[in-house]
């Protein structure tokens, strides 16, 4: 073999990675081809190499490493570009592996795929007879001799239908025309082992892109979220401030954000405060399960119980808990735990599991280890099961609805927190002066993340965005913190000083009656 022959099998492996390549290795690789061989047409300098940026470096990392992952982008900062270079690279270094771009429109799915065949035809031509050869080529479509094929459609199309993708790439997810439908036509790939790659810039909150990177963030998917701002691209802040001026707050902050919160909520309404919730640390919890044997063991396996600290013998405590039907794929049924005294959330439970279950099973038990903790359950829709099954079991220290409408709420026959259109905004305020006074202690990140994109829609009704299972738990448990010192609930224990039961109880006899009592809060 002559020299040359030598040296560009040599370029070839350093483009393609080793055989027992590592994910560092073949993102090097990666890299390596890029600065070297891939050209990209650039819309003031003409045609230059492509040596990726920091940003586009992790990206692709990404990419290589997590069989999900979604990114969250400022506009035009070469994100396109990099996902038509990388699928390009997997295909032709690669045989069988078929890949899939969808862009909104077909002659955006054709410019995309344009982009793939400018870096192709600019290779050089040893690499060109080195690598499979090109056997098909059309607008939508190329096809290589080692079977392998890249493919550009509109999102209209079924990508998984009859095809076996090794990765699909979204190009600007939010924006599809008809995302929800394109979502559930690409959903299938990864169920059969594909990969899927998320790329855009936010578009609001409520959309599929917007709750897979909710999802991403909070661990309710597999998906790696990545966020890059406006200043990942070669721009610097006199032009951020040019484009400041000219945009409207929500476009700039849609467009060209600092950070997600900015991409999506601001552009929103958000409920609680944003700013106090971002400088609010979380710590990482102990992740286990609890064991019942004749005595309660937290054994550290990972399981779906969160515990900041374990229950201590002389403190109080008390617990909200929000419902779901118990579907493997639905919303998870979440209980949060918070120490009455230190207004503090010691503990979280969020898994997906039978309604009655979650009250005989996990209810029962986590009330009961945490010295038996008031519990309001949310009795609306399958809460009705649940609370049902923590009764029948023998738990006694139950929250019994009140008569908010009431000078005196007494509490009535009926168990449970119900969620209401006068209760709910109640609990959903007092929730967010709490966290806006820094009253509650939450440590707990996914709780937060939830906090943050809980918003108010154009008619005044509050929601998560996707979900917001933990935020109705905590603003439960946080209601729960007015009754815990009943003594319907402790009669074994004085009230705190300061309470609303201790000031009657410093009353006269004759005048207690005339105090009003049934709401009783705890906080010092």
């Amino acid at each position: 073999m002559e020299l040359t022959e030598l040296i560009n099998e040599r370029e070839w492996r350093l483009c393609k990675g080793p055989d027992d390549a590592s994910d560092s290795d073949l993102a090097d690789a990666f890299e390596y081809f890029c600065a070297n061989y891939w050209f990209i047409r650039h819309p003031e300098r003409g045609r230059i190499l492509f040596p990726m940026r920091d940003a586009q470096k992790e990206t692709a990392y990404a990419w290589i490493s997590n069989r999900n992952s979604i990114v969250l982008k400022a506009r035009q900062i070469g994100f396109s570009t990099l996902a038509a270079a990388f699928a390009f690279w997997e295909v032709f270094f690669w045989a069988d592996r078929f890949e899939v771009m969808l862009s909104r429109t077909e002659r955006e799915a054709a410019k995309l795929l344009q982009k793939s065949k400018y870096g192709f035809k600019m290779l050089p031509d040893w690499m060109k007879a080195r690598g499979p050869g090109l056997v098909s080529d059309n607008q939508l479509k190329m096809v290589f001799s080692n079977e392998s094929a890249l493919e550009s459609l509109p999102s209209g199309n079924d990508p998984a239908r009859g095809e076996s993708v090794y990765r699909v790439f979204i190009d600007e997810m939010a924006f599809l025309p008809n995302s929800e439908e394109a979502w559930a036509s690409i959903e299938p790939i990864a169920d059969v082992g594909g990969r899927i790659v998320c790329l855009s810039t936010a578009k609001g909150e409520g959309n599929i892109f917007h709750k897979l990177w909710v999802g991403s963030q909070t661990g309710t998917n597999d998906f790696k979220g990545i966020f890059f701002p406006w200043s990942a691209g070669d721009r610097d802040t006199s032009w951020y401030e040019v484009k400041k001026a000219q945009l409207p707050d929500w476009q700039l902050a849609q467009e060209y954000p600092s950070d997600p919160d900015e991409a999506f909520v601001r552009s929103g309404r958000p409920v609680f405060d944003i700013d106090v919730i971002r400088a609010i640390e979380p710590i990482d919890p102990i992740k286990g399960t609890l064991l019942a044997l004749d005595y309660y063991q937290f054994k550290a396996d990972g399981g779906p119980l969160c515990v900041w600290s374990e229950p201590e013998p002389d403190q109080v405590y008390c617990i909200g808990a929000d419902v779901a039907e118990g579907l493997l794929h639905g919303d998870y049924s979440v209980a949060q735990v918070i120490n009455a005294e230190t207004l503090e959330v010691v503990a979280r439970w969020r898994g997906h599991v039978d309604p009655d279950l979650f009250g005989s099973d996990v209810l029962y038990d986590l009330g009961d280890w945490y010295n038996h903790a008031l519990i309001g359950v949310e009795n609306n829709n399958h809460g009705l099961t649940t609370l049902k099954a923590l009764q029948r079991i023998g738990y006694r220290n139950i929250y019994r609805q009140r008569r908010l409408a009431n000078r005196s709420p007494q509490a009535t026959e009926i168990l449970g927190w119900r969620t209401t259109a006068a209760s709910k905004p109640l609990a959903i305020d007092e929730l967010g002066k709490a966290i806006r006074d820094g009253e509650l202690g939450i440590f707990d990140e996914h709780t937060l993340a939830e906090l943050r994109t809980f918003v108010r829609d154009e008619n005044g009704k509050m929601h998560g965005s996707p979900h917001d299972d933990l935020v109705m738990a905590i603003a439960i448990a946080n209601q729960m913190l007015k009754h815990v010192w009943l003594p319907e609930y402790r009669p074994d224990l004085a009230p705190p000083k300061f309470s609303f039961d201790w000031f009657a109880n410093q009353i006269e006899p004759e005048k207690k009656e005339k105090f009003i009592i049934g709401s009783f809060n705890a906080r010092k």
